[in-house]
């Protein structure tokens, strides 16, 4: 089965910055435990039950492992170790257990798992679902003067229906409009509500 990919524009703070693409994989849905529980039971004489307590027994020692300070190394698979972070504001001079706290999980792949990827099969496809509509400044503009003639107010998603923009473009593109006053905020950050500033 081929591995999918589409290329997107990387993000930037104008549409002058988003001309470099990159190439991401289309993930085409989610391989649960039970999944891969059932996968390994046609593949050996292993009951589900066994794969079952090996894959719990697996994720209670990697935790022990990582919890005491150790790095961990699976055979065929990769590196695990555990990554940190400090308060940004801490003074160096009296750092203590309480400013720093766990980040993430940093994860390396062994070489002989990557080198199974040099002849993965790649086919592009248009992932629909992530692109943006191209439209130009004016063109967005008429279309909030049309919505705002008959809404009071605009979150972010009536903002993407408008103008055919993913999230990410969305989002960028309401900084503009609020931070060049054609837009305004009357709701909290993470729960914003806009109105059209033109109409008063």
């Amino acid at each position: 089965m081929a591995i999918e990919f589409d290329l997107y524009e990387n993000p930037g703070k104008d549409e002058a910055d988003s001309l470099k693409l990159h190439a991401k994989v289309i993930t085409k849905d989610l391989i649960t435990t039970k999944n891969l529980r059932e996968s390994i039971n046609r593949k050996c004489t292993a009951s589900p039950a066994d794969v079952a307590a090996v894959l719990t027994a697996l994720s209670d020692e990697l935790f022990e492992a990582l919890n005491n300070g150790y790095s961990v190394h699976f055979d065929g698979l990769g590196y695990f170790s555990l990554s940190l972070r400090c308060a940004p504001d801490v003074n160096p001079k009296h750092v203590t257990a309480s400013d720093v706290s766990v980040k993430g999980i940093k994860f390396v792949p062994d070489k002989g798992l990557m080198d199974k990827f040099k002849v993965a099969d790649l086919q592009r496809t248009t992932d629909k679902s992530r692109h943006s509509e191209k439209m130009n400044d004016e063109e967005v503009m008429k279309r909030l003067e049309t919505y705002f003639a008959e809404n009071e107010y605009m979150q972010r998603k009536d903002f993407e229906r408008l103008t055919g923009f993913n999230l990410s473009k969305a989002s960028r593109y309401i900084n503009r409009l609020v931070d060049s006053g054609v837009l305004k905020n009357i709701a909290s950050k993470f729960h914003p509500l806009y109105i059209y500033l033109q109409k008063e």
